[in-house]
């Protein structure tokens, strides 16, 4: 694979990430979307995260997009 090609698949891998947090922090948002319900969000997470390592992805790379997608005004409900 040249670099431009794996330059491609790496931008297409995080995007798959970045949908996938997305996804599993709205599966844990409850109460019309102002209670986050951490403990199955972390569970979430955890999963995603051992996956990315796997496909190649950093654990710095998938902490960014985690700390990106995360919504600033949720309560939390334990």
């Amino acid at each position: 694979m040249n670099s431009h090609s794996t330059e491609r698949f790496h931008d297409a891998l995080e995007k798959q990430y970045r949908d996938l947090i997305q996804e599993a922090i709205l599966e844990c948002e409850s109460n019309f979307k102002t209670q986050l319900n951490l403990g199955k969000l972390n569970s979430k997470l955890q999963l995603i995260m051992k996956a990315a390592k796997y496909d190649g992805l950093s654990e710095t790379t998938i902490s960014h997009l985690i700390d990106e997608a995360m919504p600033n005004t949720h309560q939390i409900a334990a």
